[in-house]
């Protein structure tokens, strides 16, 4: 098999190694915590202050939330100071807060990971703009949409809101990009609903699951407290606003839908071109997974980012612009 994988120009980058101390363990066992949360077919309701794994998503932003009162520069301002358009619109029964940004001639749509909310692009809005109509939503229960009153909807249905979000608000059809859980929800939209996804981005994209088990979910909640792994540390800030937002029960369910989701059947439907991004350093979706994405997406090539880890649009956004422009461009 032809090995399509471009590899962007080496950059140096100042060795990074500050990490969160050890979380505390509040359960009554090893695998102690509450299960429900995780069912995609519903079950028991979710009970604040239940034991464990609420305990350490609460550890954790409590024990990075002092950093959000540090002078980082462009945490926030940068957001702030692009001039874009608000959009709320209403989809069966949830409220899609959006931006909107440029006046070109096609669309492209960012879709944030978990965690995250429309502000993980700041970085990548104005290069963008320049050329396109940029649209870029808070997903459901993250950033400015309000979290759902009952569960959060599984992956497959997000991706249903997502496509009808499309519709709504921009042309018959745009360019996705997706990062980490959106870029599963763009992978479901585009093996779907082709006619809607002109092209295709998967950034650091996840979908090939781990077994799920309670200790599965567990080490991979517990991924995400070493600060390194997320990478450009200026943006820590943002992280631990957007996740304290969202709250533990969002997050929890956002996990377990994650982890039992396998995109692995609808990659060999997706028609659309597909550029996969994939941060060099990522050890959160490891570049396996990039390279299994190539390998099974007809008409993907995959390029890698040195240095950037699990959100290269903010790690290396300059070596990214150019790697999506490019694509775009070619597509165009």
């Amino acid at each position: 098999m032809k090995d399509n994988t471009i590899r962007a120009k080496r950059q140096p980058i100042p060795r990074r190694a500050v990490t969160l101390k050890k979380l505390s363990w509040r359960g009554r066992g090893r695998n102690t915590l509450p299960w429900s949360i995780f069912d995609p077919s519903g079950g028991a309701t979710f009970a604040p202050g239940g034991n464990s794994l609420y305990h350490d998503c609460s550890a954790m932003t409590a024990y990075l939330t002092p950093l959000l009162n540090r002078d980082r520069p462009g945490a926030y301002r940068e957001f702030a100071q692009l001039e874009g358009r608000t959009r709320i619109t209403r989809i069966g029964g949830y409220e899609i807060h959006s931006r909107e940004y440029g006046d070109g001639p096609e669309d492209v749509v960012l879709v944030h990971g978990l965690s995250g909310s429309s502000r993980w692009w700041e970085r990548n809005i104005p290069a963008l703009a320049e050329r396109y109509r940029v649209f870029i939503p808070d997903l459901i229960g993250f950033g400015r949409s309000p979290r759902p009153r009952g569960r959060l909807p599984s992956i497959d249905s997000l991706a249903g809101v997502l496509g009808e979000w499309i519709q709504r608000v921009g042309r018959a059809e745009a360019h996705v990009v997706g990062h980490s859980m959106g870029g599963q929800l763009a992978i479901h939209l585009a093996a779907a609903h082709p006619d809607q996804v002109t092209s295709l981005v998967l950034v650091d994209a996840a979908g090939i699951p781990r077994p799920l088990t309670p200790r599965t979910v567990v080490r991979f909640a517990r991924e995400i407290a070493p600060v390194w792994r997320w990478g450009d540390l200026s943006f820590v800030p943002v992280i631990v606003s957007d996740a304290w937002t969202a709250g533990p029960r969002t997050l929890l369910q956002a996990i377990g839908h994650i982890l039992s989701d396998d995109v692995r059947p609808l990659l060999p439907r997706i028609a659309a071109p597909t550029l996969i991004l994939w941060g060099e350093k990522d050890t959160w979706v490891p570049l396996v997974h990039g390279r299994e994405l190539r390998d099974r997406i007809p008409h993907s090539r995959l390029e890698i980012l040195p240095r950037a880890a699990h959100n290269p649009m903010v790690d290396r956004p300059a070596d990214f612009n150019r790697a999506v422009l490019r694509f775009l461009r070619d597509r165009d």
